[in-house]
C-alpha cells in the first residue's frame, strides 16, 4: 500500500493510500462536510479518476452536506427507476430492513445505468448502519482487465460496439418485476427500460486517457454485428476475464464512511449475507458525458 500527501482546504494533509495494484485508494485528513477549496476538489477528482475507487472514511454527512459534496465534484446524474428520497430528490436510499427477504440491490455486476446516453461519471454512496454481518461490496477494474488482454483480442475488440438496455432488470418481464417479495425500497418497473442506447465495447478515460473494457453482464444486451453464439461466447468470455481475482478489490464498510467509484472504467457487485439485520445507505450521483 503506497502513500502520497497532498495540502487540503484547512491546512491539514491529505495522506493518501494506494491500495494494491493502484486499484482504490483511500483518502485521510479531508472533512467533506465543510466546503472545499478548488484545489481539494481537484485532488479529489484526481485521484478518484487515477485509481477508480476512493475511500473516504470517518465522513458524518447530513444529506444536505453528502448533496454540497457531490455537487463540488460535478452535476448531479439522473436516476432512473428507484423513488428517490422525498425531500431529496439527488438522493437515493439504500434501505434493506431485517425483515426483507427480496434479493439485496445491486446483487450482480454492473456499471450504473450503462444504459443511458451518458452514464454517469461516478457513484457516491455513504453508509450509516452496517450489519455485522455480510454487505461487502466488490469492484473489478475494468483498466486492468483490458490491459491484460493480448494485443490480438484488443486489436479484435476496438472498434466493436455494445448495445445496452435496463430491460433484464427493470423491464416489465425484467427479474424485479418477477419478484414478488416486500422490498423497502421503491423500484420503478417501466417499459421505458425496454430502450437502448449504443456504447463503444473499449472506452477511453477522458481524465486518464487509459482504455477499459466498457460491459456488463445486467445491462449490456449483445455486442453489434455479432450473432447470437458468438455474442455469448465472447461476453461470456468478457465477462469471466473482468472478475478474475487479480482484477477485484473487496470493500468492507464501516458506519460514516464515503466510497465514490469510477464508472467509466469499473463494475461493482453489492454482496447480501445480512438478512435479519439493517442495512442503510445514502446515494447520489454524478452526471457523466457519453463514452468515446
Amino acid at each position: 500500500m503506497g502513500r502520497s500527501s497532498a495540502s487540503s482546504s484547512d491546512s491539514r494533509a491529505l495522506v493518501i493510500e494506494s491500495l494494491d495494484n493502484g486499484f482504490g485508494a483511500i483518502m485521510r485528513g479531508l472533512n467533506v462536510a465543510k466546503a472545499l477549496d478548488d484545489a481539494t476538489v481537484k485532488t479529489v477528482r484526481e485521484t478518484w479518476a487515477r485509481h477508480g475507487v476512493l475511500i473516504l472514511p470517518d465522513q458524518s454527512l447530513s444529506h444536505g452536506q453528502l448533496e454540497a459534496f457531490t455537487q463540488a465534484l460535478g452535476d448531479f446524474g439522473c436516476d432512473p427507476f428507484i423513488e428517490p428520497m422525498a425531500d431529496h430528490p439527488n438522493i437515493l436510499e439504500l434501505r434493506r430492513e431485517p425483515f426483507e427477504k427480496a434479493t439485496n440491490f445491486g446483487a450482480a455486476w454492473h456499471s450504473d445505468w450503462s444504459f443511458q446516453a451518458c452514464p454517469p461519471s461516478g457513484t457516491l454512496l455513504h453508509s450509516k448502519v452496517i450489519p455485522p454481518v455480510g454487505g461487502n461490496t466488490l469492484y473489478a477494474d475494468g483498466h486492468r482487465a483490458w490491459e491484460a488482454l493480448s494485443p490480438t483480442m484488443q486489436s479484435m475488440l476496438e472498434g466493436l460496439r455494445a448495445t445496452h438496455s435496463a430491460a433484464f432488470a427493470y423491464g416489465p418481464r425484467g427479474v424485479l418485476a418477477k419478484d414478488s417479495r416486500q422490498r423497502t425500497m421503491k423500484i420503478v418497473i417501466s417499459e421505458k427500460a425496454e430502450e437502448t442506447e449504443s456504447h463503444p465495447l473499449v472506452r477511453t478515460h477522458p481524465i486518464t486517457g487509459r482504455k477499459s473494457l466498457f460491459v456488463n453482464p445486467v445491462y449490456t444486451v449483445a455486442i453489434e454485428g455479432l450473432t447470437p453464439e458468438e455474442n455469448f461466447t465472447l461476453l461470456k468470455f468478457l465477462y469471466d476475464h473482468m472478475v478474475k481475482e487479480e482484477f477485484v478489490y473487496r470493500h468492507a464498510w464501516e458506519e460514516n464512511m464515503l466510497v465514490i467509484w469510477d464508472n467509466r472504467s469499473t463494475m461493482h457487485f453489492a454482496e447480501g449475507g445480512y438478512d435479519g439485520h439493517l442495512r442503510l445507505m445514502h446515494r447520489t450521483t454524478l452526471a457523466g458525458d457519453r463514452p468515446s
